[in-house]
C-alpha cells in the first residue's frame, strides 16, 4: 500500500512559515522583515519558504489575512427570533472591543498606518482582510436584528458605521498614537453601555 506523507509536511511547514512571518511583520513591519530571518523563525530553509510562497508580497498578504481571519472567527454570534437582541448586542461590543485592544490587533494598525503612509498598494489588501471584513461581519449581525425586526430597518452601513463610530472613535485614535491608554474593564463598561443607548436610541423598534 503506497502512502503519501509529503502533503501533510508540506501543510506543517506552510503553517510554520505563516507564524513565524505573522509574528515579524507585526514586530519589525513589512521592511523590516527578511525572508532570511522568516526561514530561521520558520525552521525552514529559505528554499522552502519560496517553495510555498513565491515572494515577500505574497507571504506578506496571506500571513496578514490569516491574522485577521483569527480574530474575526471569534464572532460566533448568530440570532434567532427568540434572541435577547440587547444581550448580544453587549455581548458583539464587548467582543469587538477586546480585539481592537489587543495587543496584536494595534501592532496591525500600526503596520497598515505605516503602508498607507508609503503608499504602499499592499496598504489595500491589508485594509480589505481587516478593516473592511470586520464591518462584513458587523453588517451581517445588524442585518439578522433588521430581518428580526429588534431594530428599524435602515441603510445597515450607515448603521454599521455608526456603532462603530461610537465605540471607538477619537478615543481609539490616541490608543494608537500612544497617548491614551487600552480602555479597562470598567472603562469598556461604560463605552458600551453609552454606544447602545444612543444606537438604540435611533434604532429600537417602538413597543
Amino acid at each position: 500500500m503506497q502512502m503519501n506523507i509529503g502533503r501533510p509536511k508540506d501543510l506543517q511547514k506552510q503553517k510554520q512559515i505563516l507564524k513565524a512571518a505573522k509574528s515579524l511583520f507585526l514586530k519589525h513591519g513589512f521592511h523590516g522583515s527578511s525572508m532570511n530571518q522568516i526561514a530561521a523563525e520558520a525552521g525552514v530553509t529559505k528554499l522552502t519558504v519560496y517553495n510555498h510562497f513565491q515572494d515577500k508580497v505574497t507571504l506578506f498578504s496571506c500571513a496578514i489575512a490569516e491574522a485577521c481571519e483569527e480574530s474575526i472567527h471569534a464572532w460566533p454570534i448568530v440570532l434567532t427570533q427568540n434572541s435577547d437582541f440587547k444581550a448580544a448586542l453587549w455581548q458583539v461590543c464587548e467582543l469587538a472591543l477586546s480585539i481592537v485592544n489587543l495587543p496584536e490587533a494595534i501592532k496591525l494598525e500600526h503596520l497598515l498606518l505605516e503602508l498607507a503612509a508609503e503608499q504602499n498598494p499592499l496598504a489595500k489588501p491589508f485594509y480589505e482582510a481587516s478593516h473592511e471584513r470586520l464591518c462584513a461581519v458587523w453588517t451581517g449581525f445588524l442585518q439578522q436584528a433588521i430581518q428580526f425586526n429588534f431594530i428599524v430597518a435602515d441603510d445597515v452601513d450607515k448603521q454599521t458605521q455608526l456603532l462603530l463610530s461610537l465605540l471607538l472613535g477619537h478615543r481609539h485614535h490616541e490608543v494608537l498614537l500612544g497617548v491614551r491608554a487600552v480602555p479597562d474593564q470598567t472603562e469598556r463598561k461604560q463605552i458600551i453601555q453609552d454606544s447602545i443607548e444612543l444606537f438604540l436610541l435611533k434604532y429600537q423598534k417602538s413597543e
